[in-house]
């Protein structure tokens, strides 16, 4: 089954993005299968754990989580009911795609940015299919506007914004981008959400993203990153011409010395990001490319 929800290529399809809709509303669809990608330094956070105030029972429909069933109240009623907690209650939620140039790269299976574009769609069609309220917004370098996602219907103009920025970036990714201005993402943060922020953060630091999205503006904060297994290990392939735009080097990949640099490099990035997001009780979700299976998202947070 695990074809079923391919990501793959350079490009991002619309007709993949919409497909998502089936997948987000039934995880079931997938077999499990084991992952690597939380050896990169996955954080999981206290954040919706147990001991919440109990709400309500509601009839459970399509998209809610199956291990919220009380089964005592299903075998009375011959019907399955789900437990509701207080603050699963209409939770606002912010997709935050940070479409930036480093992100337009792959050295197999598909490009970090068609990885983080799939990512985003699944998330909107199972954040709006569990009735949340859903702010989709994509920064791209570009005024993106932010998108109201009230119910399921509204996402399939989010997957063609996506689509979109997508291709906008393949046009123009040899530019340096701009981080987003921060009365923008101020604006984003005013019924204080759960932030999913889906991006590899190359462009940000710990502190300036603290600044960015500070803890008194957010409910709960995700970091989805995407990478690519070349970014933590590379093989010895001889000497390679690296670089962005007029930017080159020349990089001796058969020298043992260069390729512990690389990956202590990128240890020290992953190890900055992790600790900072035990400090500030968020999850960090590092997803390698290579790696990533659906089945994945089952032990993602379940807002």
């Amino acid at each position: 089954m695990a074809t079923e929800f391919p990501i793959k290529g350079s490009k991002v399809e619309l007709k993949d993005l919409l497909a998502l809709q089936l997948l987000a509303t039934d995880l079931e669809r997938v077999k499990s299968q084991r992952s690597r990608s939380r050896q990169l330094g996955e954080q999981r956070s206290t954040w919706r754990g147990e001991g919440r105030e109990f709400a309500e029972l509601k009839a459970y429909q399509s998209g809610d989580d199956v291990r919220r069933i009380d089964w005592h109240v299903t075998a009375r009623k011959q019907a399955p009911f789900v437990k509701v907690m207080e603050d699963d209650r209409q939770s606002p939620q912010l997709i935050w795609v940070d479409l930036s140039s480093t992100l337009y790269f792959g050295s197999e299976r598909c490009f970090k940015s068609v990885l983080a574009c799939h990512l985003a769609a699944f998330l909107a069609w199972r954040l709006t299919a569990r009735r949340h309220p859903v702010i989709a917004w994509v920064t791209d370098g570009h005024e993106t506007v932010p998108m109201a996602l009230n119910r399921s219907a509204q996402v399939p103009l989010f997957c063609q914004q996506l689509v979109q920025a997508h291709q906008r970036l393949a046009e123009g990714y040899l530019h340096a981008m701009a981080l987003p201005k921060p009365s923008r993402i101020a604006t984003q943060l005013r019924q204080h959400p759960d932030v999913w922020l889906i991006g590899d953060l190359g462009h940000w630091r710990p502190d300036s993203l603290q600044q960015a999205l500070p803890r008194r503006r957010t409910r709960s904060l995700m970091l989805v990153q995407p990478v690519d297994q070349l970014e933590q290990h590379i093989p010895a392939a001889g000497v390679l011409q690296v670089g962005l735009g007029q930017d080159k080097a020349r990089l001796d990949t058969d020298d043992d010395a260069v390729r512990a640099s690389h990956q202590q490099r990128f240890n020290h990035q992953q190890q900055r990001w992790l600790q900072w997001a035990r400090e500030r009780q968020a999850w960090f979700m590092p997803i390698v490319s290579q790696e990533f299976h659906w089945s994945e998202a089952r032990s993602w947070p379940q807002p």
